[in-house]
Parts: structure tokens; C-alpha cells; sequence
């Protein structure tokens, strides 16, 4: 399967991606949210304007709807959906199809990465949000699955990193340190902790656009919805 040329444009200063589980506990929904809407609201502050979701059930899903419940106050920020297949959610549920389409329907932009679902599809997805991106929020309770390469893979790529997973028992911890934070992964890089302070830059009066990042408005490279 052929990446999609937009695959190689330049990182975006100040752009957020998200990731994050699939499968999230019903009662830790609005910790979840609140942890999201300080995280985008402190991203704003330093200069992000452009807000990248895969589109997933869980984690993603919380992210793009808090992200557009932001962009009511701040208009001059935009969400931007990375689809990693058109059918992507041909086996959801009737309720959570909907939820996605609204998702779509009220993103800024898009693109669909495969016009159908191959192996590996998920993966491109999660490269492709970290390489246009300089900064990935995470809600990562383990280095397994999806989301644990994803976090891996920016943190190797040099991007910085926030978890907004509770729990200080975890194996990914983030320690508050005013605005800057420390992000600490056992064994990203071999057996030794890897500890990144994160600094975001001021946004300099910079405006920001899609077209910045070679998207054109729902544009796709298979198929469009």
C-alpha cells in the first residue's frame, strides 16, 4: 500500500496529535475529559492551533469531542481527522457510527489514508499524526498495543509527550513541573529510562492553516466519505 505524498511533508511546530486506548473504564470518562480540556487549553496558550485525531473509538473519539467543545470559545483553532481506512467503522455500532460521523461532519479537515483496510493501516495512521505534529497527548496506561508504539515511535522521532494517565503506579509517568513536564518510559531505549523535559515554544504571532501541511479541505487519497 502506497503512503499517501502528504506522508512526507514537514512536522508542524505547535501541532497536537493524540493517542490513546480503545477500551476506556465508563467512570473514568470525566477525569478523562477534564485532563483533556487543561492539556488543550494549556497547548492553545503556547501557540498550538491545530489539533490531529485518528478517529478511533475511545481515547480518540474523547479527544476530537473535547477539542471541538474548545474550538466553540476558540474559533481559531482547527481539528484535523487522520482516517487510516474509509471503512474504518464498518463493525462499530449504530450508536457509535453516529458519533463518529458527527465527529466528522464538524472536523475543520481530514484525510483517508486507504480507500479500504489493510494490516498495518493503523500503524501508518499513528506515524503519519506524529510526523505532522510536535507534541502527542496520550492517555497510555501500558507500552502494549496501538498506543504503546505510538508513544514509543514519538518519543523516538523527538516529539514531546504528555500522558494523561493517573494512575503514578504506571510504567508512563508525567510529573507536573509548572508548564513544563517530565515524561518517563522504562525501556523505550533499551533498558535505561528515557526522562524529556517538554518545552513549548511561543507561537510567535504565527497563523496557521491546513494548507501549511499540504491537506487540502476533506481531501483523501482512497476513497471520501
Amino acid at each position: 500500500m502506497r503512503i499517501p505524498r502528504c506522508e512526507t511533508a514537514r512536522v508542524e511546530q505547535n501541532t497536537v496529535c493524540f493517542t490513546g486506548h480503545r477500551q476506556i473504564d465508563r467512570e473514568s470518562v470525566p477525569e478523562i475529559r477534564q485532563r483533556l480540556k487543561s492539556a488543550i487549553h494549556r497547548c492553545y496558550e503556547q501557540g498550538a492551533r491545530w489539533f490531529i485525531c485518528g478517529g478511533a473509538l475511545g481515547f480518540d473519539t474523547l479527544a476530537a469531542e473535547e477539542v471541538l467543545a474548545f474550538r466553540t470559545d476558540h474559533p481559531d483553532i482547527g481539528l484535523f481527522l487522520a482516517i487510516p481506512c474509509a471503512d474504518q467503522s464498518s463493525h462499530w455500532s449504530v450508536s457509535d457510527r453516529r458519533r463518529y460521523e458527527r465527529i466528522r461532519n464538524s472536523a475543520d479537515d481530514e484525510l483517508v489514508l486507504a480507500p479500504s483496510y489493510f494490516k498495518g493501516c493503523m500503524h501508518v495512521r499513528n506515524r503519519f499524526m506524529v510526523r505532522h505534529s510536535s507534541i502527542c497527548i496520550c492517555y497510555l496506561r501500558e507500552f502494549e498495543g496501538g498506543t504503546g508504539y505510538t508513544v514509543r515511535y514519538a518519543l523516538s522521532a523527538s516529539r514531546d509527550v504528555i500522558n494523561l494517565y493517573p494512575d503514578l503506579s504506571s510504567p508512563a509517568l508525567m510529573k507536573e513541573q509548572l508548564w513544563n513536564c517530565t515524561f518517563t518510559s522504562p525501556s523505550v531505549s533499551g533498558s535505561a529510562h528515557t526522562v524529556r523535559s517538554l518545552r513549548f515554544p511561543a507561537a510567535a504571532g504565527r497563523k496557521w492553516s491546513v494548507t501549511s501541511l499540504r491537506f487540502s479541505r476533506k481531501h483523501s487519497s482512497g476513497s471520501t466519505k
